[in-house]
């Protein structure tokens, strides 16, 4: 009798937990879809890297575990990548403090000067980090630009975004949230104020 009543509150358990990890792998496939991002086929690690950010400070992916991160990838010569930035801006003053962070990668060459003259221009809040020698870039296979990821809270690699998009747009919103609400915080980021 009470074999049964414990392997029934496993198999419960159990199901409670796949339910729950299922819906993160495919927290909401319409949105995905209606946004263009693609998700992996299977769930790996993000590639963890350590840059300079445009004020001289390093940061690692790591530093953000714990996060939803939006990982782009731009140049200031990239006609898109101008026309999504400042969606960007206005989905991070969105989702600020809500455990979500946008960590931009600048692959301009030898120009640190103008990346952040850009920064200045567009009122961007978010980390902008420096990639010159673009092997962080290579690191994600990074063909196009703009190109972003979309990283869970513990530092997998959910989604590829190819292309510009409208970030700031409700189903983005969506989508950044459910990764939050889906899974355990595993360390408060670095960057947190909250």
């Amino acid at each position: 009798m009470k074999s049964s009543a414990l392997t029934l509150k496993i198999t419960l358990l159990a199901t409670a937990f796949l339910a729950l990890t299922t819906s993160l792998v495919w927290a909401h496939p319409q949105a995905f879809e209606q946004m263009g991002v693609v998700a992996p086929k299977t769930v790996k690690p993000a590639p963890d890297f350590a840059l300079t950010d445009i004020h001289g400070k390093p940061v690692s992916l790591g530093d953000f575990r714990g996060k939803t991160v939006l990982l782009n990838f731009w140049a200031t010569w990239c006609g898109a990548c101008k026309e999504e930035l400042p969606s960007m801006e206005r989905l991070y003053q969105s989702l600020k403090g809500k455990g979500f962070e946008i960590v931009a990668i600048s692959i301009d060459r030898g120009n640190q000067d103008r990346v952040k003259k850009y920064a200045r221009e567009y009122n961007l809040s978010f980390p902008i980090l420096l990639d010159p020698d673009q092997k962080i870039r290579k690191n994600y296979y990074i063909m196009g630009l703009p190109t972003s990821y979309l990283i869970d809270p513990q530092g997998q690699l959910r989604g590829f975004v190819s292309g510009a998009r409208t970030w700031d747009h409700p189903l983005s919103k969506e989508i950044m949230m459910s990764f939050k609400n889906s899974s355990a915080v595993v360390k408060k980021s670095r960057f947190d104020n909250d």
